[in-house]
C-alpha cells in the first residue's frame, strides 16, 4: 500500500522546484532586458573630439562648445537614454525630426547623433540670430529647453531654470571652455576662435 504522506511530500517538492525554476527563468529574462536597456557605450574622448573638431566648423559651430554639450548630456555615452532623449548628445525625437528625415533609431549611432544634434544647434542658432539674441550661453539654453521656451522667457537666462549640471552652469556663465579637449589632438585641430570671431579677447564666447 503506497505511503500517502510520501506522495504528498513528493508532489510538494515538485511544485516548489517548478516554482523555483519559473522564477529563475523570469529573473534571467528581466536581467537580459535590463542589461540590454541600460548598457553603456562610452566613446573615447579622443575619438569624439577628433570627429567634433572636424565636423563642427562645417556647421559654423565651435567644436569646444559641441564637445562640452556632449559631455554635459551623456559623459560621451552613446547608449545614454532618458524618457525623452537618446544617445551621446541626448537629442529628443522632437528636436531630431525638426532637422532630420533619418529614422530616430539611428540616434544610437554616436556620429549620426552628433551630426543631427549639430544640425539642431544650427537651427537654434539661426532662430536666435533672427531674434537678435545669439550667444553661446543662449544657444545652450535653446538646446536644453527648446528655442520656443527660450523665446517665451524673453531670451533672458535669468528667467529660465538654473541648470544643475556643472558643465551647463559654466556655459550659462559664459565660460568658453568648460571641458578641455584631449591635449594631443587639441593642439593639432583647435582653431583660433578669437580670430574667427566666436570668442572675445577675455576668452568668453560671443
Amino acid at each position: 500500500m503506497p505511503d500517502h504522506r510520501y506522495l504528498q511530500d513528493e508532489r510538494l517538492i515538485m511544485r516548489i522546484l517548478a516554482i523555483a525554476g519559473g522564477t529563475l527563468v523570469l529573473l534571467a529574462v528581466f536581467s537580459a532586458i535590463f542589461l540590454k536597456t541600460y548598457r553603456t557605450d562610452v566613446i573615447p574622448p579622443e575619438e569624439v573630439w577628433a570627429f567634433v573638431a572636424d565636423q563642427a566648423p562645417k556647421s559654423g559651430l565651435s567644436p569646444e562648445f559641441v564637445y562640452a554639450i556632449a559631455w554635459a548630456e551623456s559623459s560621451l555615452d552613446a547608449r545614454a537614454r532618458s524618457s525623452v532623449a537618446r544617445g551621446i548628445m541626448q537629442i529628443t525625437k522632437v528636436a531630431w525630426e525638426e532637422v532630420s528625415d533619418r529614422p530616430y533609431r539611428e540616434a544610437w549611432d554616436w556620429q549620426t547623433n552628433i551630426v543631427v544634434a549639430m544640425d539642431y544647434l544650427s537651427f537654434c542658432r539661426d532662430y536666435l540670430l533672427q531674434n537678435n539674441a545669439f550667444s553661446y550661453p543662449m544657444l545652450a539654453a535653446c538646446y536644453r529647453f527648446g528655442p520656443y521656451r527660450v523665446q517665451k522667457s524673453g531670451f533672458r537666462l535669468a528667467k529660465l531654470p538654473k541648470p544643475k549640471n556643472a558643465i551647463y552652469k559654466k556655459i550659462f556663465n559664459g565660460v568658453a571652455r568648460p571641458v578641455s579637449p584631449p591635449v594631443a589632438i587639441d593642439r593639432l585641430r583647435t582653431p583660433n576662435w578669437e580670430y574667427l570671431g566666436l570668442r572675445d579677447r577675455s576668452g568668453r564666447m560671443c
